[in-house]
């Protein structure tokens, strides 16, 4: 299974390998497996006015678009392997920098543009803390005058001394306009949190991150299309939250097991299938078409993808897993006793192609649950690539011969 999962994960990588519009920032540690970045692009998508947009990684790492012009434009940093907001941080300076240099050069409006640098886990920094609390021309100056007297004290300049150079040389309204609207957001030990409180109220508590994985993945893949098609990965509130309610809303439905992997491009799947794996193998004895090949290949690969998802999250455990493949076995075997008694004239090729049909037809619920529609189809293909059964009459065999050349 994990070279399926690799190959959904590798394509996964690739799509969020799009070179940012705008800035680009470092992208911080995993949660759920996700950067930072998404996880508040979905905090933002969820929190937002319905009339409002959310963009990745185009004015600045996470920015808010309000319908009355303003914006909020977020800089995002982990601070799992230091601190980002220590007092001669460059992570904290070069974002003032870039901030004053996004007003300087007009490319948002000072006026009407708001900033928080968001941090987590929770850090201390004492000149990050005076930069919080300076909402007027008085309070920015005294940090300008605190700045320059800490500096004086310093035996070396510190390595951000350029991005410190920018703040200390720029005009006071300048400073006013970007530090007087300046929040530093450092009290999340954990960012999923805010997600997961947004959620409570309407979600089990068992199912919460299930949920929130997959509400980043919506968020990321809706800003990662915009990407493709390069133009801004601007993300409207409004429609995301109803494609999200809806899925809410499925998921709740009894019975039913939601997925959460996406199906892999199609050069991911025709890289695959030129690897030829053995439930590939096992398709060509039988002349299967390069579409069924393909076909296959996205459905194992998220079938894959979902079984890890639902086991890591405690929906669906592995003795459940090995049941249903039993069942599978037997109809995959019903359907070849079937074909093999109404079909014997019939060449071996054409009569695996008709067994490969009915089983690709087929809709096995998992511990009585609706699955998705790849699921099944791919669990058949799963067993094939572990050679627990075969469409060709002599599978076994011709596969054997196969390995021996």
């Amino acid at each position: 299974m994990g070279r399926f999962v690799a190959a959904v994960d590798a394509e996964a990588a690739r799509m969020s390998g799009a070179a940012p519009l705008v800035v680009k920032h470092a992208a911080a540690g995993p949660y759920l497996g996700f950067a930072l970045q998404p996880v508040r692009l979905c905090y933002y998508l969820l929190s937002s006015p319905r009339d409002s947009s959310v963009s990745l990684e185009y004015l600045d790492d996470v920015a808010v678009h309000y319908a009355d012009g303003t914006l909020l434009l977020e800089q995002c940093k982990s601070a799992l392997a230091h601190n980002p907001i220590s007092d001669w941080s460059d992570d904290l300076w070069k974002t003032v920098a870039n901030w004053l240099d996004a007003v300087e050069t007009k490319k948002v409006d000072g006026a009407k543009t708001s900033f928080q640098l968001y941090v987590t886990p929770p850090k201390p920094g004492k000149l990050s803390a005076a930069m919080h609390a300076a909402a007027d021309a008085k309070a920015v100056e005294a940090l300008v005058t605190q700045v320059r007297d800490k500096l004086k004290k310093k035996a070396d300049a510190p390595k951000c001394i350029a991005h410190v150079q920018k703040f200390l040389d720029a005009t006071d309204e300048l400073r006013v306009a970007v530090v007087g609207k300046t929040a530093v957001f450092a009290t999340d030990a954990d960012p999923l949190e805010p997600l997961r409180e947004l959620l409570r109220p309407t979600v089990p508590e068992a199912s919460l991150d299930v949920i929130c994985a997959s509400a980043i993945g919506q968020a990321k893949e809706a800003a990662d299309k915009c990407i493709r098609r390069k133009v801004p990965a601007l993300v409207g509130v409004a429609e995301f939250r109803r494609n999200f309610h809806a899925f809410v809303q499925q998921n709740n439905m009894a019975g039913y097991l939601p997925t959460f992997t996406a199906a892999p491009s199609k050069d991911v799947t025709k890289a695959l299938l030129t690897t030829r794996p053995v439930f590939v193998r096992q398709l060509q004895l039988i002349d299967a078409s390069e579409e069924q090949q393909l076909r296959a290949a996205s459905d194992l690969m998220r079938t894959s993808g979902d079984k890890v998802k639902w086991a890591d999250q405690g929906l669906v455990h592995d003795r459940t897993f090995e049941d249903w493949e039993e069942t599978l076995l037997r109809k995959h075997d019903a359907a070849l006793s079937e074909v093999k008694e109404t079909y014997s004239e019939k060449p071996q090729e054409a009569q695996g192609r008709i067994v490969y049909s009915r089983c690709a037809a087929m809709e096995v619920p998992l511990d009585s649950r609706e699955v998705p529609g790849h699921f099944t189809h791919g669990g058949f293909n799963d067993l094939a690539d572990r050679r627990k059964l075969g469409w060709h009459p002599e599978h076994q065999a011709l596969l054997n011969e196969e390995d021996a050349k």
